[in-house]
């Protein structure tokens, strides 16, 4: 049960209701009134470990007074949680019983509502773009925090969007927007003071490049390194924008060539982002933020900003878009009649896990079109939706969503019908073509040479083919920027639609069709389905929690039952049908022993793993060992009859054909997700290694909605390839077959992938760990 203690806490107050009562108060003295108890790191970690094996014995039964309890300790009303999201938010509640301040956010604000309007699964700069569109829109406070921010073209998106606020303020006579910034880059200090106020000098310097103040007289800059050595590391990532909306994603400030997850939150779960960000900035504001206003407090937040249009993501109710409709009818009856034989080693591989859920059978033949009919669609690609007199920035009543970004008439979500009554008889407004592509599409920096494309940005100089790689810091108000988040989308949306494009988007220096890498004409209708932007519908607000993690400096695996690994443990060991992860490394020892157990008692687990990502660092003493070595190994504790239920699968991008070797630095996933029963998803800043299960601060989310959890599971088919040709065989190994269709001159039949370390015992494996454990603290390693 959850202790009264704990019960007592989330009832009470929080630290961001405290400094709204005394200005006085710092973030870290408000902390300290909330939950006076100040246990160290590294006894509350023993006693947390400890009391997790008592409660082990009794994991699975939690009665109906337990689950009422954890209702109670949530601010859930006008939802009805599932009993699944209960008994997890259950067991992560009870972590709080040793540490009240484990979970990095007051005990009150734990558990909230909120809706999701936007998911971008996509390169790390469309998920700067749509930074930088809320950033421009800013009207009271930024708090933006990542783990590591390098000068580069990525953090060029975001400075430029600082510049460009600071002008529209100085122009229109207003009072300058507080920008408060968080990250973490190691400092020798850091073993006296955890946080340091970064001086102007610094954070103006080669490495970081961050406008210095008289540049930007329309905004206020305050800047803090936080780290808790030796291996403390800061690792959240997110953003939150006057109080109202809060963005959380898998991708720091730094240009490397993954695909990425950023998902935009709004409602009463900002309030808990913005009492986690008070907690994480311990330090004195300057100047000081206004006092913040609570959902309840603020009407103007209950306006979400629901996009006007929907994306392929959409996966039930009857707002489908025909473009939608066709899409995956066409893309289920082209890949029903798949043989296992013909791709992967599963026909079933083909088909949406969202479906595979629901079982094969229920899919209603009279809804998908024909086969030749599925066929055109999937290559033509008509994505112009009907038209409408609507135009598509314009909101009723004139009143704007929570950003003033325009967007769709405004509903009283609490009114909302359930989907099933929900009007089909508006279409969709037509949006205008963007002409100018702004920061879209333009060439990439490597890890290798950031600095020198910063010193390129600075003077605002050609790059590459004699394109001007971004405006110069002068002209960074040219820069166009989005009123609405289907001009956002449109305007990618516009850029992509060809194989070709799509490989410039995604990163790489490879040309489409040249030794068999790439995929193939008969097969390229896949990038149709490209779309890094999913435009949520209107819906109600679903239930919410916030498991985080605090840091853990010292060496060791003592720091386990905190929020977040209780959330994950919580959620593998209660799945009744299928756990689904995608994660850059997976090697954690508490996860790797528990996932065969979940296996073996039949529900299947998917993995989607980045092949080699961060091997060198990953073969450090205690780290546990590289992807390949934890799959093999996985596969070993299973009987025959139940590997197939570990299905194993290494990322594959969306115009690739096999996957490729993460050091070679052209495509890699960095993507944190976890789905349980495609009911609840698990979204944010923390892998599945050893080191964001003990040692970083992670900032993840967990909601509780079928609907946007199947619209991920859409998204992550669509942006990806990794279904098609990324499953590993029942030992471990992937292998090139003649039905995935990448047999060639580079990838005769049977052969593995180029560069893999393989599955074994590597020697002298320490060495390497030490040189990744360096490429880490330098940002290029695996972070």
């Amino acid at each position: 049960m959850i202790p009264e203690s704990i019960q007592e806490l989330c009832a009470s107050g929080s630290v961001t209701s405290l400094m709204n009562e005394n200005k006085d108060l710092t973030p870290s003295k408000a902390y300290d009134k909330l939950v006076p108890e100040k246990t160290p790191p590294v006894v509350s970690a023993i006693k947390q470990k400890h009391s997790g094996k008592v409660n082990d014995e009794n994991y699975y039964n939690i009665s109906e007074e337990d689950l009422e309890a954890a209702k109670n300790c949530g601010n859930f009303e006008g939802t009805e949680p599932s009993p699944l999201f209960l008994k997890i938010f259950h067991h992560v509640l009870r972590t709080l019983e040793k540490d009240p301040r484990a979970g990095v956010v007051s005990p009150s604000l734990l558990g909230s509502t909120g809706v999701v309007p936007l998911t971008v699964m996509s390169i790390i700069p469309d998920i700067l773009r749509h930074y930088a569109n809320l950033i421009v829109r800013a009207r009271k406070s930024i708090i933006l925090a990542t783990n590591f921010w390098a000068a580069s073209y990525a953090s060029h998106i975001v400075t430029d969007a600082l510049r460009e606020l600071s002008r529209r303020r100085l122009e229109a006579g207003l009072p300058p927007v507080d920008v408060k910034i968080l990250y973490d880059r190691g400092n020798i200090k850091q073993t006296v003071k955890h946080h340091i106020e970064v001086e102007e000098k610094e954070y103006t310097g080669d490495k970081v490049k961050i406008p210095r103040q008289d540049e930007v007289k329309g905004i206020t800059l305050q800047v803090v390194n936080f780290h808790v050595p030796p291996v403390g590391t800061y690792h959240a990532k997110w953003m939150v924008v006057d109080g109202r909306v809060a963005v959380l994603n898998s991708n720091n400030i730094q240009d490397v060539a993954n695909l990425e997850m950023m998902v935009h939150y709004e409602g009463p779960i900002v309030d808990s982002f913005y009492d986690s960000a008070m907690i994480s900035w311990h330090n004195a504001l300057f100047p000081e933020l206004e006092p913040h206003k609570f959902f309840h407090e603020d009407p103007t937040r209950h306006e979400f900003d629901f996009s006007d249009r929907h994306t392929i993501a959409r996966t039930i109710g009857d707002h489908l878009k025909e473009e939608t409709v066709r899409f995956r009818t066409g893309y289920l009856r082209t890949n029903a009649e798949a043989k296992s034989e013909e791709i992967g080693r599963n026909g079933r591989d083909l088909i949406p896990f969202a479906i595979q859920l629901q079982g094969s059978d229920t899919r209603v033949e009279h809804q998908l079109p024909s086969k030749e009919e599925a066929q055109r669609v999937l290559v033509a690609g008509d994505h112009d939706p009907p038209t409408s007199e609507i135009p598509a920035n314009e909101s009723v009543n004139g009143q704007p969503g929570p950003m003033g970004m325009g967007g769709p008439p405004v509903i009283d979500v609490h009114a909302l019908p359930d989907q099933a009554e929900r009007s089909t008889s508006t279409p969709p407004p037509t949006l205008k073509r963007a002409e100018n592509t702004g920061h879209i599409g333009r060439a990439i920096a490597t890890e290798e040479n950031q600095d020198e494309v910063a010193r390129v940005l600075e003077k605002g100089e050609n790059i590459g083919d004699g394109e001007k790689m971004l405006a110069s810091i002068h002209d960074a108000v040219k820069i166009e920027y989005d009123e609405t988040f289907s001009g956002e989308a449109e305007r990618v949306r516009t850029f992509l639609g060809t194989i070709e494009k799509v490989t410039k988007h995604l990163n790489t220096t490879i040309q489409p069709n040249t030794k068999g890498t790439l995929l193939e004409t008969d097969v390229e209708a896949h990038v149709e389905a490209f779309n890094p932007y999913i435009l949520h519908p209107p819906h109600k607000p679903f239930p919410i929690a916030m498991v985080n993690r605090r840091p853990f400096g010292p060496p060791g695996h003592q720091s386990l039952r905190v929020p977040q690994n209780e959330a994950w443990l919580a959620s593998l060991r209660l799945a009744e049908k299928q756990i689904f992860i995608q994660t850059p490394d997976l090697n954690a020892s508490d996860l790797v022993e528990e996932i065969p157990k979940t296996v073996k008692r039949g529900v299947e687990v998917v993995l989607y793993l980045t092949l080699g990502y961060n091997d060198a660092g990953e073969l450090l003493p205690f780290q546990n060992g590289t992807n390949e070595q934890i799959v093999c190994g996985l596969f070993k504790e299973l009987a025959d009859d139940e590997k197939e239920r570990l299905k194993v699968y290494w990322y594959t991008a969306k115009d690739m054909r096999k996957p490729i070797y993460a050091k070679t630095k052209q495509r890699t996933s960095h993507i944190k997700l976890m789905i349980v029963d495609g009911q609840i998803g698990i979204q944010g800043s923390g892998n599945q290694d050893t080191q964001s299960w003990y040692h970083s601060q992670e900032t993840n989310v967990m909601i509780d909605s079928k609907e946007v959890v199947q619209e991920w599971l859409w998204g992550i088919r669509s942006n990806q390839n990794t279904h098609l040709y990324g499953r590993v065989d029942n030992d471990g190994a992937w292998r090139a077959r003649v039905g995935r269709d990448i047999i060639g001159e580079d990838c005769p039949e049977g052969e593995g992938i180029e560069g893999t370390m393989g599955g074994g015992k590597i020697k002298f494996g320490w060495v390497k760990g030490i040189k990744g454990a360096i490429e880490r603290v330098q940002g290029v390693g695996g972070f």
